[in-house]
C-alpha cells in the first residue's frame, strides 16, 4: 500500500549524455522538501534502452535538508519518453541511507517514485513510502 508523501522535488536536468555502451546518462538538480523539510536534491542515472521503447533507470541521489542532514537514495525503475527533447514519464522504487537521526526513519522504508519531466528538462518528482 502507498503510504505518506516522502519527497517533492521539482528541478531541472543539468546534463545529459551518451555513454560508450550505448546507455545515456542524465543528472539533475532541484528543490523541495523530504519529509515536510525544505531541501535540495541532485541525482545522476543511467538509461538502458529496451528493444520495445521503454528505458531502464538506475540512479543515485542525495538529499541535503536546510537544516543540514544528508540523506543518500539508491534508485531503480523504467521509464519512456512521451514527446519531443527530454519530455518523459517515470515510475520506480528508492531506497535511502542517512545517518541523520531525524530522518533515521527512512532507513527502513523503501520509496515509490513517480518522475514527469517536460521537453526542456523541467521535472516534478514525488516519493511515497511503501508500507
Amino acid at each position: 500500500m502507498i503510504g505518506e508523501l516522502i519527497v517533492d522535488i521539482k528541478g531541472k536536468n543539468t546534463g545529459t549524455r551518451v555513454l560508450a555502451d550505448g546507455k545515456m546518462e542524465g543528472s539533475s538538480a532541484g528543490s523541495g522538501s523530504i519529509l515536510g523539510k525544505e531541501a535540495t536534491e541532485m541525482d545522476t542515472g543511467v538509461l538502458a534502452m529496451m528493444p520495445n521503447g521503454v528505458f531502464m533507470v538506475e540512479g543515485n541521489g542525495m538529499i541535503m535538508t536546510a537544516e543540514g542532514d544528508t540523506v543518500m537514495m539508491k534508485i531503480n525503475g523504467i521509464g519512456w519518453f512521451t514527446g519531443k527533447g527530454l519530455k518523459s514519464s517515470g515510475r520506480g522504487a528508492g531506497y535511502f541511507m542517512t545517518g541523520s537521526l531525524k530522518l533515521a526513519s527512512l532507513n527502513k522504508t523503501v520509496g515509490v517514485w513517480e518522475r514527469e519531466s517536460e521537453e526542456n528538462g523541467d521535472y516534478i518528482v514525488k516519493v511515497w513510502a511503501w508500507k
